[in-house]
């Protein structure tokens, strides 16, 4: 309750909120691509010819997951994806700037004391010009990805039907 906040520290405690909620957005906006990445992967090792739920009773999909996915950061995935399927600059792109704006604030308390500032293309992250910068192209990235598993579905599909 904003009432129960002592009128000098609004101010802060807003600040803070959306510190937060920058922080949360460019979190997730990652951990998305990383998941969308690894289906990319998991469909180059693993064609689909079985539902991913069927794939992880399997100790091969398992092991592929535990021991390579898991322990690949985004970059390589990104990289990986890059020289495997295309993956276009501006996405590419996109994604080491993602990775270094989630490093940032990731690893940082404090992200706006280093020294580079946490920014998107130019624009602080935590302007309201910047975050909606960032959620736009990200939303950009990820609709490449989830058109491009749905394109693969659809050529699955009419696979099994013909």
């Amino acid at each position: 309750d904003v009432s129960d906040v002592d009128r000098e520290l609004r101010t802060t405690h807003l600040e803070m909120a959306r510190r937060y909620l920058v922080t949360s957005g460019v979190l997730s906006r990652y951990l998305l691509i990383d998941e969308l990445l690894n289906d990319v992967i998991c469909r180059d090792f693993f064609p689909r010819e079985r539902p991913y739920p069927q794939l992880w009773r399997t100790a091969k999909f398992k092991a592929s997951n535990y021991h390579v996915l898991e322990r690949l950061y985004l970059v390589q995935k990104a990289e990986f994806v890059r020289a495997r399927a295309r993956l276009p600059k501006k996405v590419y792109k996109d994604l080491l700037v993602l990775n270094e704006l989630r490093n940032a604030l990731a690893h940082s308390f404090f992200p706006e004391n280093r020294r580079v500032k946490p920014g998107w293309k130019g624009a602080d992250i935590f302007s309201r010009a910047g975050f909606d910068q960032f959620w736009d192209d990200m939303g950009e990235a990820s609709d490449f990805f989830v058109e491009r598993m749905r394109r693969a579905n659809r050529r699955k599909g009419s696979e099994i039907a013909g």
